[in-house]
């Protein structure tokens, strides 16, 4: 990528290399996403084995699924990072990147003469991204961990769940994503800060520093010295703003703490008293008297046997409120797929019974410069393609190729 100018572009990173050492899901997330918007992603995988997420379960013809959501619109090439061989092609390539993300516990890159300091001798304007679970500084920073360990460091687990049972991970993995969403946007800033600067830089990501940026409870709450935990399914202030029940198990999520829409409510419920109600008449007095005004609500639901029909009234009236859907539910809502949430994308060729598969879609929608969604690399697919062109031969290729390939398959 042309330094210090703006050409013009049929995608947003057109002409943007970046090299992807990263694994699981933070990284990957981050890279896929810069592929969806046009960079050309060089995925550097260890032999026999890839990515840690080529090994996890759900499996169709005995590969990860998942893989073909972190893997899209990649080329996948197999380096042994300890091999001296691998490392003088490695640096080859750095000096036509713009770009270089990784996923390894803080120090590791160093051993491999990969760190950013060494990167800039070979490539002075290089974005150089790590992600890691603590961050590269701090007393945390050697601490191994993953996205459950950033949720249990960052309190958000302690805020989530019944109040009368143990602290709760998110049902996703919340800090992953953030993590992978919160590179994507850096380094595109500091391209950004590149073409105008001409200079590039180092990005540090902490899983925890994402979690702890969306625990508004920090400012709400525990900086006035106060001590907040778990309230369940509603909100610590903003009422009425959670699940409520009805009969048989089932629930509607009700957000009416709005000064216009909770007389809305009060009127479908067929109490305008709620309205003047001391107890109930404006949102700090209904944060004050939640179990009343659970009470309230839950007994207005109680009388439909279908809750349903007390959704249908609710949204007429202006009132916010959904059903609690399944998953499975979601997958198969039409409007979702409509609008490209959801999508149908190829498999990559060692997909033999199996040629597409059904999986999200981009959720950022440009109206000049949209996503592309790419199938996903089989591990090692492009080894010819990009090796090659560092003067490397077929033949050279696949004697490297078989000697790491013996070496990891006794690991």
């Amino acid at each position: 990528m042309k330094k210090g100018t703006i050409r013009d572009m049929e995608t947003i990173f057109s002409g943007v290399k970046v090299i992807d050492f990263t694994s699981n899901l933070a990284g990957p997330g981050a890279t896929a996403l810069l592929a969806d918007f046009g960079a050309e992603v060089i995925k550097v995988e260890r032999p026999v084995a890839g990515d840690d997420i080529r090994g996890i379960a759900p499996r169709i013809e005995g590969q990860a699924i998942f893989s073909t959501f972190t893997n899209r619109g990649k080329k996948s090439v197999t380096l042994a990072l300890d091999d001296p061989d691998s490392i003088k092609i490695l640096r080859m390539m750095i000096a036509d990147a713009d770009v270089i993300i990784e996923s390894f516990k803080p120090g590791a890159m160093k051993k491999f003469g990969l760190d950013y300091d060494s990167v800039i001798q070979t490539k002075p304007d290089i974005i150089y991204c790590s992600i890691s679970a603590c961050g590269q500084t701090g007393a945390n920073s050697k601490k191994p961990g993953f996205d459950i360990i950033a949720q249990g460091m960052s309190g958000l687990m302690d805020l989530t769940g019944d109040p009368s049972g143990p602290p709760t991970k998110s049902g996703s993995t919340v800090g992953d994503y953030i993590g992978g969403i919160n590179a994507f946007g850096a380094i595109a800033s500091a391209l950004y800060y590149r073409l105008r600067k001409g200079e590039g830089q180092y990005i540090d990501i902490a899983l925890l520093d994402g979690l702890v940026a969306i625990n508004s409870s920090i400012e709400g709450a525990a900086t006035l010295g106060m001590d907040p935990h778990r309230i369940g399914n509603h909100h610590t202030n903003m009422a009425p703003y959670g699940v409520f029940n009805g009969k048989n198990g089932q629930s509607v999520i009700i957000a009416a703490y709005t000064g216009s829409m909770w007389p809305k409510l009060c009127q479908v419920m067929g109490r305008p008293d709620c309205i003047e109600d001391p107890d109930l008449s404006s949102n700090a007095s209904r944060v004050a008297n939640l179990e009343k005004l659970i009470r309230t609500i839950e007994l207005w639901l109680g009388t439909f046997d279908d809750i349903n029909d007390a959704a249908s009234l609710l949204a007429t009236a202006g009132v916010a409120c959904c059903k609690t859907r399944t998953t499975k539910e979601v997958v198969n809502d039409p409007a979702l797929w409509e609008r490209g949430t959801l999508v149908e994308v190829e498999l990559p060729p060692s997909f033999k019974k199996y040629s597409t598969v059904k999986r999200r879609g981009p959720w950022i929608k440009f109206s000049k410069t949209p996503a592309k969604i790419s199938r996903s690399c089989d591990l090692g697919e492009h080894n010819y393609e990009v090796l090659g062109k560092y003067g490397l031969s077929n033949r050279d290729i696949d004697e490297l190729q078989n000697r790491w390939n013996d070496k990891f398959k006794k690991q």
